[in-house]
């Protein structure tokens, strides 16, 4: 009869098993998240885990004393005295109880083991995820610790034997007769409480790097409420097999035809779900250990930067050379390595840039690196590439190409650059994407963040050196001569001719001729010799080509290469750079003034005009495209005054003077952040008031 009723019993629990397995792939798990996820409320209370979980930790080793201790939990010592033990669980100990009836008078089989995993959720809808999953493993704890000490002493104590007498519970919890009952029961409490282990220390792992970014931990944290509703259905699970437990005579030593299933669909379930948090859990102290050394090797390298005194030391530190290292170097004069020694009592410039440096900024390095004498020379340039991927093979080639342009010296291997020194050159020097070229001295020590721009415009290195080396010290003003040196040469001839020279420019073409013929027309007018010059735009559009190519050759001049055309305004951002980077304002710098006047101009989106030049030397005019063809078709207004011998441009500013006040107009700056930071204020060149600020991103794929 028995063993018919075995066969019975097996053949049910093999449909059942199917078709729960049919059941819970058919059911949807975002459709079970949903329901969890309405049960909570938008509190989100956090228990003490710690002394709880221990108290867990420690019933299930003392009841299961065959198997491994839980989460690595040393259970040779009494936890029950902590200080923090008792009032975490006097506040908790009704919602623990209460969860605790919910599993075991609430398990009638499959059919209610969502619903009641759900009215637990109900219970504790306003605790936080981990809360949940520390509360109700210590409700099963509860229960089956109850069940475990009953049985465990009912033959050495009377009132443990009737107790269990009544209860019907079997004479040996671990006998054969119950063994692969005990066995599935034993299985899933440890990896339960396995998986609230881990999510905890997911917890605890959040607490303690709140600021650092952890691939691993941020995946894992988003997986933690759907580990905890399996965890809480597994909890379910076994309150099915501890109830199965109660009642059961030794002629009724089977396995339930209900509760073996399910422990197996949940096992299999939450045993995956362990090994993904384990995984996940190994990833995140790697990378925090990682971390921790990358943290560590960068406050040595900010310590040997900052306050050695070697200046191989510290070139050594950035350059990540030791004393068994090969030559790190390579001379692109000579094409050979070289050791880090060639550095040894010279001022350092460190070209820092990624793979995209833009190629007019390297021409205008290389012309002036090759002028400059090499037999006194007092410095040296390394370049030091940076980038945000991978040393790969089509990396280290470009890497190679763009070098060989360059005649100084450069990083041999750019793969050993290491993270710190990365990190450090992007805080300290304020690297992010534009190139910078950092100054070092005979000691190693940073003298100047960024001197790009004040080697571009005074076309000098050594420049950088010289006791007197502000840019402009004497300078109350601009003038064109010294504004487009190296780029229009013919402009000094004109200026010892007292030719009066207009540079221009802008993109409306119709506008352009317009200004041209005027131009030509007012200065016939009032007997001026003037020159002029297209300077395109700060954007360096491609159509600026197809302007160029419509221009009237014999009334104007072009800039024909547009690399010497994009260094004009270049130069103009190089001022205003070295200009803020000083301190200077608008207010109490005119040239700062001039320089900013013109690129606002530029950026309006209008054309524009510079004249300068003739025997005014010390007047420039600058005007948008719009008011100055104004201007010049109200020639009749200011030609008494205009045709005077050198009063050509103070007639012309007089006019625009009035005409300014009278004008409405919308001007425009576009400038890119100065060392990550923008300009604080900057005035409208033509009302004075301050302008609005706007933040822009921008992308210009133009290959």
């Amino acid at each position: 009869m028995a063993k018919a009723l075995a066969n019975v019993t097996k053949s049910i629990s093999s449909v059942v098993s199917n078709a729960l397995s049919m059941s819970i792939s058919a059911s949807n798990e975002a459709t079970l998240m949903n329901e969890v996820l309405a049960t909570r409320t938008h509190d989100s209370t956090d228990i003490q885990f710690r002394p709880i979980l221990q108290v867990v930790t420690d019933i299930f080793n003392h009841a299961l004393p065959k198997v491994d201790a839980i989460a690595n939990v040393d259970s040779s010592k009494d936890k029950t005295t902590q200080p923090n033990l008792e009032g975490a669980l006097s506040t908790h100990a009704s919602i623990i109880y209460k969860i605790s009836c919910e599993m075991s008078c609430k398990c009638a089989g499959i059919a209610n083991i969502h619903a009641t995993t759900l009215s637990i959720f109900k219970v504790l809808s306003s605790y936080s995820w981990e809360s949940i999953g520390v509360l109700s493993v210590a409700a099963l704890a509860a229960n089956f610790g109850e069940l475990w000490l009953v049985a465990q002493l009912s033959t050495t104590n009377q009132l443990a034997k009737l107790v269990s007498i009544l209860k019907q519970l079997p004479s040996g919890l671990t006998d054969q007769a119950n063994k692969a009952k005990y066995e599935m029961l034993t299985t899933l409490i440890v990896t339960i409480v396995s998986v609230v282990e881990y999510i905890i220390r997911f917890k605890e792992l959040r607490t303690q790097h709140i600021t650092l970014e952890v691939p691993a931990l941020t995946e894992a944290l988003s997986q933690v409420p759907n580990a905890i509703y399996w965890t809480v259905r597994s909890a379910v699970a076994c309150g099915i097999m501890i109830t199965s437990l109660v009642g059961s005579t030794p002629d009724q030593q089977i396995p339930s035809t209900v509760d073996a299933p399910e422990i197996s669909v949940v096992t299999n379930k939450i045993k995956g779900i362990l090994s993904n948090l384990n995984n996940s859990y190994k990833l995140c102290v790697h990378y925090i250990d990682e971390y921790k050394k990358e943290m560590e090797s960068y406050d040595k390298l900010v310590q040997i930067v900052e306050s050695s005194l070697d200046q191989i030391t510290i070139l050594g530190a950035l350059i990540n050379f030791t004393k068994d290292s090969v030559a790190p170097l390579f001379d692109g004069s000579t094409k050979k390595k070289v050791q880090i020694d060639e550095l040894k009592g010279k001022n350092t410039f460190f070209l820092v840039s990624d793979l995209d440096i833009q190629m007019e900024e390297l021409e205008i390095l290389c012309e002036i690196y090759e002028k400059e004498s090499r037999s006194d020379i007092h410095y040296e340039i390394v370049w030091f590439p940076i980038i945000d991927i991978t040393w790969e093979e089509a990396t280290l080639k470009k890497y190679e190409q763009l070098r060989l342009k360059m005649k100084w010296l450069s990083i041999e291997n750019p793969s050993s650059i290491k993270a710190p020194v990365i990190r450090y050159i992007k805080e300290k020097w304020h690297f992010a994407k534009k190139t910078i070229l950092a100054v070092l001295d005979t000691k190693g020590k940073v003298v100047e963040q960024n001197a790009l721009h004040k080697v571009q415009v005074s076309g000098s290195f050594e420049f950088f050196f010289k006791k007197d080396k502000e840019i402009w010290s004497d300078q109350k003003t601009w003038n064109l001569e010294w504004l487009v040196t190296g780029i229009f040469d013919e402009i000094t001839e004109w200026a010892k001719e007292k030719k009066y020279i207009c540079l221009y420019g802008g993109e409306d073409i119709k506008w352009i001729k317009e200004f041209v013929v005027q131009a030509k027309r007012i200065a016939a007018s009032a007997g001026v010799a003037i020159e002029l010059v297209y300077m395109g735009t700060s954007n360096a559009a491609e159509h600026v080509d197809e302007i160029i190519k419509l221009l009237p050759k014999d009334q104007t001049h072009t800039i024909r290469n547009c690399i010497l055309m994009r260094r004009f305004w270049s130069r103009l951002e190089s001022m205003l750079r070295i200009k803020v980077q000083s301190g200077k304002t608008v207010k109490e710098d005119k040239l700062m003034r001039e320089v900013l006047m013109t690129l606002t101009y530029d950026g309006s989106g209008q054309g524009w005009a510079v004249i300068g030049g003739g025997p005014e030397t010390d007047i420039l005019v600058k005007a948008k495209g719009d008011l100055i063809l104004e201007c010049f078709a109200k020639f009749e207004q200011w030609k008494e005054k205009g045709c005077q011998k050198g009063m050509f441009l103070q007639a012309i500013n007089e006019w625009l003077g009035k005409a300014h006040s009278e004008k409405l107009h919308c001007n425009k700056l576009t400038f890119p952040m100065i060392d990550g930071h923008v300009l604080d204020i900057v005035e409208c060149p033509d009302c004075g008031h301050p302008m609005e600020k706007y933040v822009m991103y921008k992308c210009c794929i133009t290959k």
